[in-house]
């Protein structure tokens, strides 16, 4: 059974060979990882634990022709990023970035606010090798587009678009309609140039914080439920098979409408954040599959064997009647790589449903 049968089996909610597992891995994990298992740099830790799914995505920002660096100053670079935004990044720290202006600075603005085509080449650099090199190497592959939200808040910034949702529902419900057309032309595209209709769409929306989402429930219902319901509806006319939501934090007041919308599917699905996998097996059933579910905080960082096997071993026996793809949002310096060895040894042994 291939990686993309194991994937594919468990979202169906019947029982796969084995249990699919999905990591990311950041910052020096990867050589930390590699040194400590005495490998070269031709080996990464992907292909040595067979991890099941990747996410391939295109340049979907709204300006991709205006993308430039500006200047350099000293250690950082400010540039267009295609967002109708400047920032500022470290050239040499990924995990620096932030806003230095905005483009759409007046609501009134808006009306001058076109979205480049989502069917130009440029978007697209690359994409197809990527699909390709992806799918050869074994993993499932998903199309992904950044969701409403996340992707209205780089163009608006989050504190003026929060306040726009509060207090200028006629703007925000243009400017999310201006999104809502980019994001079903490009899932469409990106969907149609990876041929990745049988597998299907992640839509990365970042909402949430550790106790709840940024915004109240009843604004998800004004401004994004009827919109999500159209793009879902329009992709899986076009033969998209599943629809699968992304946002950190803790998503549980707007899940119900998360459903009634058409997701079927959320990651990462953070216990700090009280996105206990068993709980919401208990309170939703097989209505929603889980892609996540172990906790990168505070149990694979502490390291302690016998901790991790506790919050672990729970979660396979979950996976054995399907819908559940185990991971967590990433893997990054703070893990051992020793603790993530033993945590996918765990998975290996006591995940493999045939014995």
């Amino acid at each position: 059974m291939t990686n993309k049968n194991l994937v594919m089996t468990a979202i169906d909610f019947k029982t796969p060979r084995q249990l699919p597992i999905w990591d990311n891995y950041w910052g020096k994990f990867s050589d930390n990882w590699r040194e400590y298992m005495n490998f070269d740099k031709t080996v990464c830790p992907e292909d040595y634990y067979g991890i099941c799914i990747s996410i391939c995505v295109a340049d979907e920002s709204l300006f991709p022709s205006q993308k430039k660096i500006i200047k350099t100053e000293g250690e950082y670079e400010i540039s267009n990023d295609g967002w109708g935004r400047i920032v500022r990044t470290g050239k040499n720290n990924i995990y620096f970035s932030e806003t230095v202006d905005h483009i759409l600075k007046n609501p009134s603005e808006l009306t001058h606010f076109k979205p480049e085509p989502a069917a130009l080449d440029l978007r697209f650099d690359g994409f197809a090798e990527k699909v390709n090199r992806e799918k050869k190497a074994g993993r499932c592959v998903f199309a992904k587009i950044g969701g409403l939200y996340c992707r209205s808040q780089f163009v608006r910034g989050e504190e003026n678009l929060l306040v726009d949702m509060a207090l200028d529902e006629n703007f925000c419900n243009d400017l999310f309609d201006v999104m809502l057309e980019h994001r079903i032309q490009m899932a469409l595209e990106t969907l149609h140039r990876g041929d990745l209709w049988d597998t299907g769409l992640f839509i990365y929306d970042d909402m949430a914080n550790s106790k709840t989402v940024n915004f109240s429930p009843a604004m998800f219902e004004n401004y994004f439920l009827p919109r999500y319901k159209r793009l879902i509806n329009e992709v899986k006319k076009a033969g998209c098979r599943h629809v699968f939501f992304h946002s950190d934090g803790n998503i549980l007041p707007v899940m119900e409408m998360l459903l009634e919308a058409g997701f079927t599917g959320f990651n990462p699905l953070e216990p700090s954040c009280g996105m206990e996998l068993t709980g919401l097996r208990k309170q939703f059933g097989k209505r929603m599959v889980f892609f996540g579910g172990v906790c990168n905080k505070f149990i694979l960082p502490r390291g302690n064997k016998k901790e991790i096997e506790a919050h672990v071993r729970p979660l396979i026996e979950l996976g054995r009647d399907g819908g559940l793809i185990l991971g967590q949002a990433s893997i990054g310096d703070d893990i051992n790589p020793e603790a993530y060895d033993y945590y996918i040894s765990l998975i290996k042994e006591h995940g493999n449903y045939c014995n």
